[in-house]
């Protein structure tokens, strides 16, 4: 958890909001970055649980045909989350969208197993795409995925 802190840090000393669109990881993303010395006070904006396609469609405006094309857990459905993650969160710096398969069941195929894992984070400038693939227990994958994306996060400030 010490990359977590890492990243909750640089985001405060650089005044930067993220906001969380999640599906597969269901809010967890948000909730650990919400736990550290002022993380929801000064960095963290907000998040969406966007589980069942319904919400993808209905509250994030994706098109239904994009869902039905590439499916719920996709990284074309990814960066549309991301997307519209900006005109949900006017406030948010950087937008942090996530999708995949925890789990079994949804739209695991030998090409796309359970334990993957898409996100595309936006900060308005740029637009990063990243495909993971995770083993272990539902919240072993969490954690990995947790620490991966505050990886990602710390490299796209620095940059």
């Amino acid at each position: 958890m010490v990359i977590i802190q890492k990243c909750c840090a640089l985001l405060e000393t650089q005044t930067l909001k993220i906001a969380f669109i999640e599906s597969a990881s269901s809010g967890y993303l948000a909730s650990q970055f919400s736990i550290f010395k002022n993380s929801g006070a000064d960095i963290l904006l907000g998040g969406l649980v966007s589980y069942d396609p319904s919400i993808k469609i209905d509250v994030l405006k994706i098109d239904s045909m994009l869902i039905e094309q590439y499916t719920a857990e996709s990284a074309e459905v990814t960066a549309a989350m991301a997307t519209q993650g900006h005109k949900l969160f006017k406030g948010a710096n950087i937008i942090i969208a996530c999708t995949g398969l925890l789990k079994p069941g949804g739209s695991a195929s030998s090409e796309k197993p359970v334990g993957t894992f898409f996100i595309a984070i936006s900060d308005h400038n740029h637009f990063y795409e990243i495909k993971y693939f995770l083993e272990g227990t539902p919240i072993e994958k969490l954690n990995q995925l947790t620490q991966l994306v505050a990886q990602e996060i710390i490299q796209i400030i620095q940059r």
